[in-house]
């Protein structure tokens, strides 16, 4: 399934997985893999609490270990290219198909190797200890110890196979609705009657773009008519939200979770106290955020900033950097910080691991898909040249980078809580920033960077918080009244936008609906906070990098090695840093204001 490049940009290539969706091994595979798991099940099924009896059956716990593994990672890897196919181009049915044939088959697969984790958290404490601890096992250590802490969020066996049964046709059926509605989605953009440009189609990712444009009308223009689209499907998405909400009540009753957000945290492997810290201490910065966008008005010149001036460039010549341009600035900036880093970021660009064309059918926004140990992740981005988009590259990059260097952990290890890959992705993002800063000569063009930088930490942080707290908000109100009308979900949001901006941007009636195209509000509920958990970890990890150089390297280098091996308190231990202590939040809100400073000293 080799492809080539599109507009002088390349599309990747997923033959490493399987030559195309009608590759007659997608059907072998599936078939091996059912076979795989009955022998599973008829070897092991009964058997797990005599494994734990004696140091000696330590070695057939290894062994049975190493083959769910074998399932696991094989079954990701057809997973994975069903994804991205679907990803990639929405519109051809064949991929959707695919997509749902290989949920389904996963699904049963899945269901004959579920009863190995029942089994195991059914093993009593003592046995649960001497697992973990045993010699043989150290390196499923992190994973036992992950399964035996989900018992009491298991259920029986028969009824998690319902639950994983049902879900193909509930809530995996309305993400992908979401996904093909989005990425299908046409905008129109009315003719311009002063410069003679008719009314078009336009996509989602153009009008975002367009949105950065330094001239008001282009922008207020580009808002309004991506408004409309979103109004255009509202009834739709008000239900697909809702309907997912209510999914998830019921899953969280039925497997104990007691607060709409718990099982993100499980997942996370973080504390519900070290989230409410770090969101507390964001929230009462929110003056960070006004004082800002008061200063970015007097910038531009203009009496009142509304929503769609947020982004609008400080440059009256808007610097685009070509693909080819980017690439070799975040490498050069990888290069400054470990050749190691810069070797693994390197691959992507010679292994056509990236996809970056924007086009009709394609999911918008950008995103690094993992894969398996044994093989190598993908990045796709829209990628239109301006500066931000350089940076969005350059942290999907970081997350590639991550999963290169975790490629020597098994596959149970190198899954990682969302918390931590968000770091080493903004990380990656500092890297490309320090270089720009040398890239652009001009004083215009420099306080611009910071402009776009600091708004882009604005919203890493502060606008991730707000739809955490929309989240908050809107599940906690579905689980008191059901259902809630599009008026609702719009107040709720529009509430928890007001709160951040203060007086210092009007926000718009269209901007009400603007929940709508935030992907993962359906894809994975309470993901956004890790953004900001992500951004503020770095900024001190960034800050101890300046301070000590190469030996930080090593430690950090050392830490994405890790993957999910250890847990996020755990990988950060070595680098001095406590998640529990409310100050460490504060010190990172503290580099921010440092950075705004700075940027208001670049003005003046």
């Amino acid at each position: 399934m080799a492809e080539t490049a599109e507009n002088g940009l390349p599309r990747w290539d997923l033959s490493d997985l399987y030559s195309g969706i009608d590759d007659p091994a997608i059907g072998r595979d599936l078939r091996n893999l059912l076979f795989e798991a009955r022998n599973f099940e008829r070897n092991y099924r009964g058997k797990i609490a005599a494994m734990s009896a004696t140091p000696e059956s330590a070695l057939a716990m290894l062994h049975m270990l190493r083959e769910y593994e074998f399932i696991l990672r094989e079954l990701t890897k057809l997973g994975s290219f069903a994804m991205l196919a679907h990803s990639a181009d929405s519109e051809n049915s064949a991929n959707g198909a695919l997509l749902q044939k290989i949920q389904t088959r996963s699904t049963d697969i899945g269901n004959l190797t579920l009863f190995a984790a029942i089994e195991l958290t059914q093993l009593d404490d003592a046995s649960s200890r001497w697992l973990v601890n045993d010699a043989v096992l150290h390196g499923y250590r992190h994973f036992l110890k992950t399964v035996f802490d989900s018992k009491p969020h298991r259920i029986t066996e028969a009824e998690e196979k319902i639950v994983n049964d049902k879900a193909l046709t509930g809530c995996a059926a309305f993400v992908r609705l979401f996904d093909e509605e989005m990425s299908a989605k046409e905008y129109g953009l009315p003719a311009d009657l002063a410069s003679g440009t008719p009314a078009r189609a336009a996509s989602k990712e153009e009008l975002l773009s367009m949105l950065y444009s330094n001239d008001r009308a282009i922008r207020k223009t580009a808002a309004e008519s991506f408004s409309r689209g979103l109004e255009e499907d509202l009834r739709r998405h008000v239900f697909i939200l809702n309907t997912l909400a209510l999914d998830k009540a019921q899953d969280d009753k039925l497997f104990r979770f007691h607060s709409p957000e718990a099982s993100r945290h499980f997942g996370n492997e973080v504390e519900q106290r070290t989230v409410d810290a770090m969101i507390s201490a964001v929230s009462a910065n929110y003056g960070i955020v006004q004082d800002f966008y008061r200063f970015k008005k007097g910038v531009l010149g203009l009496p009142e900033l509304y929503d769609y001036d947020r982004y609008a460039s400080v440059s009256q010549s808007e610097k685009s950097f070509s693909f080819g341009e980017a690439k070799d600035i975040i490498l050069r900036a990888f290069v400054k910080f470990s050749p190691a880093y810069r070797l693994a970021a390197e691959r992507f660009f010679a292994g056509n691991w990236i996809d970056a064309a924007p086009r009709r059918g394609k999911r918008g926004g950008a995103f690094c898909a993992a894969v398996t140990p044994d093989l190598h992740p993908y990045v796709l981005v829209n990628y239109n040249g301006h500066v931000d988009e350089v940076l969005t590259l350059a942290h999907e990059l970081g997350h590639g980078v991550h999963d290169i260097l975790g490629l020597a952990q098994t596959i149970v290890n190198f899954d990682c809580p969302l918390v931590m890959a968000e770091t080493a992705s903004t990380f990656a993002e500092m890297l490309v920033f320090d270089e720009l800063k040398n890239v652009l000569g001009s004083k215009e063009e420099k306080f611009a960077l910071y402009m776009n930088k600091v708004e882009g930490i604005f919203a890493t942080v502060f606008r991730q918080t707000a739809m955490h707290k929309f989240e908050q908000d809107f599940h906690g109100a579905v689980l008191d009244r059901g259902e809630l009308t599009s008026d609702e979900i719009n107040q709720i949001w529009r509430g928890r936008q007001s709160e951040m901006f203060g007086d210092s941007v009007i926000l718009t009636m269209d901007y009400d609906k603007w929940w709508i195209h935030i992907p993962h509000f359906r894809h994975t509920p309470f993901y956004v906070y890790s953004y900001v958990f992500g951004e503020l970890l770095t900024l001190s990890l960034y800050a101890q990098y300046k301070r000590s150089g190469a030996e930080f390297v090593r430690r950090y280098l050392n830490m994405l090695s890790l993957r999910g091996s250890q847990s996020p308190a755990e990988l950060v231990g070595p680098l001095g840093i406590d998640l529990n202590n409310p100050d460490f939040w504060l010190g990172g809100l503290g580099i921010i204001m440092e950075l705004v400073e700075e940027t208001k000293r670049l003005y003046r």
